[in-house]
Parts: structure tokens; C-alpha cells; sequence
């Protein structure tokens, strides 16, 4: 794919961060003493390296031409990158569209420093402006789904009444007992170790799971996170109402005016450039990065980290192994049997290896990367030439927006849920085209309809599986649309159960100029697999290694109000 030249006509502007809202904020320490000659490397060109920039730039006051931005691939964006050149004629290819909330203090701290198009306005402000516009319209429509069979022996899809959760008495005070909990005493345990087998058939686990993509073998201290980072959502679980989107692909909406405003204040961008290794010099008191081993262009070539320099790197990849199939081929097939022997992408060779090397320093990654049967989901993409279906689409779920932000089928065994986000989605979508997005948390399962595995499914096979659940005729619609199915095999491993310790402090202890980003890290009470976790390692990364005299913002969660507690257990009763 040719890489997009990034407009930079931008013209360089700062706004203040968001208000905390009287939330608990992080403290600091100092890590070094910063110079005017120190140079930032940040190793890896996704979100939490771009977020990293801005706070280094706007609050740690490091010039733009001192920081430099190591990216293997031909653009940054990471996991959010476009890797394929999109086409309505060949099907668009969405890696996702990600929900966020206004309660993500860091990511829109960040982006009310960035500027976006029209002057004066930035990057949090267009997202703010848009998301109000859709929820004055109305409510999003249906958000789960259940199969029913009609008088005539016909099945169809009927929505299903979320005003109640369906918990029982136990499973209502399994959940408080979890709630109250400390992660210690959780450590280790599977969600599915704490309930009885009945709470997985409630409203509350169908509507909490698809949203936050938890399995019943997910980690409980995981669990327990989201429980209280979203126990304001509770009341909301119905109709998502306090959920935010981008008006657009998440690339052009984010990354790429991220990447264009960081270009006008010239950071200094290096693409196709693998990082390979550390070099480290043991001090007295602790260790500093003293050298980057890569390959650029087939050539090792070895880069001087100076006295004053800093190195934020981030671990991991949540897309390794991802692999595309087509409308009529299934995506790549895989060895899912846990431990079994299988390649890893150059992002989890290095962190295995640094990690072999210094574990007290990088943690386990063998903890999130050697359970692909626990970890896989398939998501796909819908491009559809057919107006009928995507307002019947419309239509059922009652939606007023324009659109809906996940619609989940409890019935299929896939555990089906789609995105059907503002259109136009692309730049050059034309009017005619609709693309939506979904994606199946059991791909190893056999559909309702399509009796074979998810993961051996053509795109088309997965639309017709979505065409019976809604009750609608195969053709013509099949035949107008392009369905792109993709495999990803390590996508689900932030939610693995894990110990104190697989995940490496952000700042590893004795470190004088290392700092480590991204979903593997340890964030105390953040949530991963979110943007706010990546943005939120980086600016932690920054204030405390560049000594950064600001607090953070506090997580969302930690102490909540008499209402919000009472709203939550309302819900939760019903």
C-alpha cells in the first residue's frame, strides 16, 4: 500500500487539558534530571507513542526536533492504522470501532492539545460536538437480540426487553462480593470460578460481556476493574447512551490530524525502522538504556541513547498474527491449541527477549501471548451496495441517530454483535455504500445457520448467518455487499488471567530513563484494552520520568457517589 502523504498545513496551537472533575489524581516521582540536549525515542508509532509526543512536547516542554518516533510499519497508528488501502469496490477493512467515554480524562486531556481542522477548535472538541448532536436525536435503538419462532414455525429475531437484568438473588450479591473484593484475593481466578452457571444467561452478562468483550475464562481482577471504572454506566446498559464514538474511521479521525499536528511541530518521524534490542548500563542504584539495536532497510544498525536521553517504549501487540480472508475465502488458519508452538511478529520477539533477559524489569509476555484459544476473536466487515437492507437494518433497531453503536445476538453461537456507525465512514464512501463492522466472541463455535466454525467462514458465509438472524431474505442483498473477515489471535490476551508481576510497571523499578507504554503495562484501577490506557502509560510514562510538576487525572471509579451507588444497585435489582 502506497502510504498517504499527511497534510501539514496545520499550523502548530495548544489548549488547556481537561478538568479533572475533583477526581484522585497520580503522583510522580522523579526518575532524572532533564537537560536542554535530552532526545525522547519513543519505539513503536501507535497511540501511546503519539500521545506520549503531545505530552512531552505541551507539558514536558521537550522540543518537537528532539523527539523521534521509531515505526516499523509505512504509517503510524499501531493497532488504529489502516493497513490496507480502503475501497468500496473491493470491501472496506475496519480493525475496529472504538467505543470511548467522556469519563477517558487522559485521551481527552490529550486531544484538547491538538488542533483540528477548523481554527480554533481541537480534536476533543470535534469528537464532543458530534457525539452531542447524535444523542439530541434520540435514543440508538435495539441492543440485544434474541431468536424466536413465530405462529407460522418461522424464525425471527425479537428485541429483547433490558429493562431488566434477569440476576437473581445470588447472582446480585455474587456481583457486590466481587465489587468488594480486593484484587488479591481475585488474582489468578477466572470470572466464571465466581458465579453460578445461571448468571451467564442473564441480560446483565449478554449486555456487560459484549460490550467490554469478556469471556467466562477472563481474568476476575479484570472484571472487577471494569466494574467499578463503569459502574456509572449501569443505569445505561440498554442504550449505551453514555457512549462516544469518532465521526469518522478512527485513523482519519485520530491518528492522522495526531500525526499532522506532531509534524508541524516537528517531530522527527522515522517509518520502517524495526527495534531489535536494548542495550543497558547497570548503575549503583538502578539501570539506564544506553543503546537501541535495529534494522532499517535489511541493515543492523545500532543507535547511541546519550546521558540525558529518554527511551518510552511500547510492549506488545494486541493485532499480532491478524489475518484477512475475503467474501469467499476464511481468513488464515492457525494452530488455537494452547502452548502450542507458533510464530510471534517482531513486537512480541523483542518484548520476549528483553523479558528473558531482565523479567524483574519486563514481566511475563508469555502470559498473554501463549493462550490463543482463549484469546481469538474474529471481527468482520460489511460493505453493502444494497440501500433496502441497511434501512431495514435501521428500521428494526429503532435507532434515531443514524446510528447504532452495538447490536448483540444472544442466540448465535458466534455471540454476534455489530456497529453500525454514522455514514458516510470513509472519505471516499459514496453515497450508495454502507459499511458497517461486527464480530463474533466464539469463532471456534458452529453458527445457527451456517453450520461450520466462525473461523472457517468466507465472508459471505458470515453475512448469511447475519441475514437469517435477522429474519431477511439471503438475495439480493448477498450478492450486493463484500463481507471482509479477520482473524485475531492475540486480540482478546489484556483479558487473560495473570499474577502480580506479567505486567511491568511503567516505570520499572531503578529505571533513570526507561519507560514502557501500551495494554501490557500495569495502570493501577485503569481497564485495558480501552485508548485511555494507552494515553493514560504514556502521560504517566512523561510526568514522572521527565519530572513533570502536574497531576494526572484520576481514574473514574474509585470513589464513587451516593447516586451513582444507588443508580448501580438499582439496575443491578431490577
Amino acid at each position: 500500500m502506497d502510504e498517504e502523504v499527511l497534510d501539514e498545513s496545520f499550523e502548530a496551537v495548544s489548549a488547556a487539558a481537561v478538568a479533572t472533575n475533583g477526581a484522585d489524581s497520580y503522583s510522580t516521582t522523579t526518575s532524572a534530571h532533564i537537560s536542554n540536549a535530552s532526545h525522547v525515542w519513543l519505539v513503536g508509532g501507535g497511540i501511546a507513542s503519539l500521545a506520549a509526543a503531545v505530552f512531552l512536547i505541551e507539558d514536558a516542554q521537550i522540543p518537537g526536533d528532539r523527539i523521534h518516533i521509531l515505526e516499523a510499519s509505512s504509517r503510524p497508528g499501531g493497532s488504529i492504522a489502516a493497513h490496507i488501502a480502503p475501497s468500496h469496490e473491493t470491501g472496506y477493512r475496519v480493525s475496529a470501532i472504538r467505543k470511548m467515554s467522556l469519563t477517558y480524562r487522559c485521551l481527552y486531556g490529550m486531544l484538547e492539545k491538538v488542533p483540528a481542522e477548523a481554527e480554533g477548535r481541537t480534536l476533543a472538541d470535534k469528537l464532543n460536538s458530534f457525539n452531542q448532536a447524535r444523542h439530541k436525536l434520540g435514543p440508538s435503538g435495539t441492543r440485544l437480540v434474541r431468536q424466536v419462532v413465530d405462529d407460522n414455525g418461522v424464525e425471527k429475531p425479537e428485541a429483547v426487553d433490558v429493562s431488566t437484568m434477569g440476576l437473581s438473588v445470588r447472582n446480585q450479591c455474587d456481583l457486590m462480593r466481587v465489587v468488594l473484593e480486593t484484587e488479591e484475593e481475585l488474582e489468578g481466578l477466572e470470572i466464571q470460578s465466581l458465579f453460578a452457571p445461571d448468571f451467564f444467561e442473564t441480560n446483565f452478562w449478554d449486555l456487560w460481556s459484549s460490550l467490554n468483550r469478556f469471556h467466562p475464562w477472563c481474568s476476575a481482577v479484570e472484571f472487577r476493574r471494569c466494574l467499578h471504572r463503569f459502574l456509572h454506566e449501569f443505569p445505561n446498559m440498554g442504550s449505551l447512551s453514555g457512549v462516544q464514538q469518532a465521526p469518522e474511521e478512527d485513523f482519519e479521525a485520530i491518528i492522522k490530524p495526531l500525526s499532522q499536528y506532531l509534524k508541524t511541530m516537528d517531530v522527527d518521524f522515522q517509518q520502517g525502522v524495526q527495534v531489535t534490542g536494548l542495550d543497558f548500563e547497570n548503575l549503583d542504584d538502578g539501570f539506564r538504556v544506553s543503546g537501541l539495536k535495529t534494522m532499517q532497510g535489511g541493515n543492523s544498525v545500532d543507535i547511541t541513547i546519550g546521558p540525558s536521553d529518554h527511551v518510552l517504549l511500547t510492549l506488545g501487540s494486541l493485532t499480532s498474527g491478524m489475518g484477512y480472508g475475503s467474501n469467499t475465502a476464511p481468513p488464515p488458519t492457525m494452530e488455537l491449541r494452547d502452548s502450542a508452538p507458533h510464530e510471534l511478529d517482531p513486537a512480541w520477539t523483542f518484548w520476549d527477549r528483553l523479558a528473558s533477559e531482565r523479567p524483574e524489569t519486563f514481566g511475563s509476555p508469555e502470559a498473554f501471548f501463549d493462550r490463543p484459544s482463549k484469546s481469538t476473536w474474529l471481527s468482520f466487515t460489511v460493505t453493502l451496495h444494497d440501500h433496502e437492507f441497511y434501512e431495514y437494518l435501521h428500521n428494526w433497531s429503532g435507532t434515531l441517530t443514524g446510528a447504532v453503536p452495538l447490536i448483540t445476538f444472544r442466540d448465535c453461537p458466534w455471540m454476534l454483535s455489530l456497529t453500525i456507525p454514522q455514514q458516510p465512514y470513509f472519505k471516499d464512501q459514496p453515497d450508495d455504500v454502507y459499511v458497517f463492522w461486527g464480530y463474533g466472541l466464539f469463532p471456534d463455535q458452529a453458527g445457527r445457520h451456517i453450520n461450520k466454525p466462525m473461523l472457517e467462514c468466507t465472508g459471505a458465509e458470515i453475512l448469511t448467518e447475519l441475514l437469517h438472524l435477522m429474519g431477511y431474505p439471503v438475495n439480493p442483498t448477498l450478492s450486493k455487499s463484500i463481507t471482509i473477515p479477520c482473524l485475531m489471535p492475540l486480540i482478546g490476551s489484556p483479558f487473560l488471567t495473570r499474577k502480580r508481576g506479567d505486567r511491568p510497571n511503567v516505570i520499572p523499578d531503578g529505571s533513570k530513563n526507561l519507560g514502557l507504554m501500551g495494554q501490557f503495562v500495569e495502570v493501577e484501577r485503569e481497564v485495558t484494552f480501552t485508548m485511555e490506557y494507552s494515553v493514560r502509560s504514556a502521560q504517566i510514562a512523561v510526568y514522572g520520568l521527565m519530572d513533570v510538576d502536574k497531576s494526572i487525572p484520576g481514574v473514574q471509579g474509585e470513589d464513587h457517589s451516593v447516586e451513582t451507588l444507588g443508580m448501580a444497585l438499582k439496575t443491578l435489582m431490577t
